[in-house]
């Protein structure tokens, strides 16, 4: 009996995000893997778009520029998120960098096996589709907060759902990462880091935050 021919990256990378309903075994010669360190750079921002990715295991962010050099993180994509979906519709480079948050896995199919093949399949264009849907509506909800809701209570927010993430009441917590995907000046997240220390909701030590009263913290959470 022949031994079983061992799975190259590409194909163990499509089984561990399961996307073997999307991706014909035809074009799997024509993909690529690659592993991504902590910080390096997927995307930049205004390159053309040669490939399309799709995020096997880790976590990416989206980092948008203002003209005066100001960086803020937009997004975070994770397990099978898309970069390049909108791109690809709007016919035009990258809007976004991209960087890995943590040791990242990607999948990379280039930019002529989309137009020869995956544009023609309605199950990959509904999983294009879906991917879209849901960037438009975070960001739809990521407005209405950003207009509705106090500083204080979308730091609240930021901090209960992080927890809630990863199941978890010590997150980690970098005052400019923060500050720059909220929107908000260092010097405010601390006086208002501080105001939940004052209070006893949270404890914060070194780059982590420690939740101590979650009732409290899902109070401001909602509260307008």
């Amino acid at each position: 009996m022949m031994p079983n021919k061992p799975r190259s990256d590409v194909e163990t990378a499509i089984i561990k995000a399961d996307l073997q309903d999307l991706i014909a075994d035809e074009i799997v010669p024509s993909l690529k893997f690659k592993h991504f360190k902590k910080n390096e750079a997927v995307i930049i921002s205004g390159n053309e778009l040669n490939y399309f990715y799709i995020i096997i295991e880790g976590r990416v962010a989206i980092h948008n520029s203002s003209e005066k050099g100001n960086v803020a993180v937009v997004d975070y994509l994770e397990k099978r998120g898309i970069l390049g979906d909108i791109e690809y519709f709007n016919n035009c480079k990258y809007l976004h960098t991209a960087i890995a948050a943590v040791p990242t896995d990607i999948l990379l199919i280039p930019l002529e096996i989309m137009n020869t093949h995956l544009t023609k399949s309605v199950s990959f264009l509904m999983f294009m589709c879906s991917s879209i849907t849901e960037k438009l509506m975070k960001s739809s909800i990521k407005n209405a907060r950003s207009l509705l809701y106090p500083a204080r209570n979308k730091l609240c927010k930021y901090i209960l759902q992080t927890s809630e993430k990863f199941e978890t009441p010590i997150i980690p917590f970098v005052i400019k990462d923060i500050a720059s995907m909220m929107g908000i000046s260092d010097r405010h997240i601390r006086r208002l880091l501080y105001e939940l220390i004052d209070e006893n909701i949270i404890l914060k030590e070194n780059k982590n935050i420690t939740i101590l009263d979650i009732e409290k913290l899902k109070y401001y959470s909602s509260y307008f």
